[in-house]
């Protein structure tokens, strides 16, 4: 027994690591931080600075991600007591901790559904606490970075086998859009007081069911081959009903779509070598940044125009013209990653 015990142990702790740090980043990193500054981007520019700097470091050190994890969680820990009122250093740091951290979990999954499980604890604690106001988050910012340093010291961060794979950047340009578009419309509802999902205790055990429904059918389709194309007519789904002003539906299939896509793009991401994952979660950085931009504009219009776009590249790529052939093959390009035996 205490063998078994042992040995589920380290797959238990990464589970909490995992959530907790996701769940962080929802609701302090992501929103509390955000909003506590209202959004003036004077006052928060140093977040995306550190988390930028933060991803390019974790390419020298990523190899000591064993100890170097509780290390930065327990700075986090310390950085939490005050995160609401944190000065430039303070947030500077606090971004810098996330941009570390975030691909080298990501590149130390081994099982692909303890992700998936641990997504499903944080989408529901984070929606469940969403209302809680950002000045009154610090609790949960010491609660969530307790955990996440607990877990951490009896996680292991396993090497991985190698294989090779493709990685085009068709498929990084998609991850990017989806994720802009998604943080487009998540900013823009924010602070949309008609249409507003989170937050709303009316819809909370809508957002959770659905973020659970869409984890689960994610899972079971994670490697198929027409994802790109349900993704977009999802997006286009949600982009119209948020247009028409439909909160009800919004809430039943925003939420799916969130938790189908962030599967999806997670499932791409463990499967590359860390210099591409250290790459694309730069440029999904930037894409959540542009997409708190497209919100703070005010003309939903230009999150639309990038749906569009990503909908003619579709097309492109499904309508397989002869003369774009040869740019197909110049953009996809083999890599060498390691991958468990029993990752899915």
């Amino acid at each position: 027994m205490k063998t078994i015990m042992h040995k589920h142990i380290p797959t238990i702790a990464f589970f909490f690591l995992f959530a907790s740090e996701f769940t962080y980043y929802l609701l302090i990193l992501q929103t509390g931080i955000v909003e506590y500054h209202h959004s003036v981007m004077s006052e928060i520019w140093m977040v995306p600075v550190g988390g930028v700097l933060g991803i390019i470091a974790s390419i020298f050190l990523y190899k000591e991600r064993q100890w170097l994890i509780p290390l930065l969680l327990f700075f986090q820990l310390i950085l939490s007591l005050s995160y609401a009122s944190a000065n430039g250093l303070e947030l500077f740091l606090l971004g810098l901790i996330s941009g570390l951290t975030a691909p080298m979990l990501i590149a130390a999954i081994e099982r692909f559904w303890v992700v998936v499980a641990a997504l499903a604890l944080s989408y529901t604690y984070g929606t469940y606490y969403f209302d809680v106001p950002a000045f009154q988050r610090t609790d949960i910012a010491l609660f969530l970075s307790l955990v996440a340093l607990a877990a951490s010291l009896f996680s292991q961060m396993n090497k991985i086998d190698k294989s090779t794979t493709y990685f085009s950047f068709y498929s990084a340009g998609s991850i990017f859009l989806w994720l802009l578009l998604d943080a487009a419309l998540f900013e823009t509802l924010s602070r949309d007081s008609v249409m507003s999902l989170w937050g709303d205790s009316s819809f909370t055990w809508h957002i959770i069911l659905f973020h659970s429904i869409g984890l689960i059918i994610a899972y079971k389709a994670r490697d198929w081959k027409y994802n790109n194309r349900l993704l977009i007519a999802l997006f286009i789904l949600t982009y119209t009903l948020y247009t028409l002003g439909l909160q009800e539906p919004l809430s039943i299939v925003y939420p799916f779509v969130i938790s189908y896509y962030n599967v999806i793009i997670l499932r791409a991401l463990m499967r590359l070598p860390y210099a591409l994952l250290a790459i694309m979660a730069l440029s999904l950085w930037m894409a959540s940044g542009a997409g708190l931009l497209v919100a703070l504009s005010g003309s939903f219009i230009i999150a639309w125009i990038i749906l569009m776009m990503l909908v003619l590249l579709e097309g492109i790529k499904v309508m397989d013209i002869p003369s774009l052939r040869i740019l197909k093959t110049l953009f996809t390009f083999h890599t060498i990653h390691k991958i468990s035996p029993h990752r899915g």
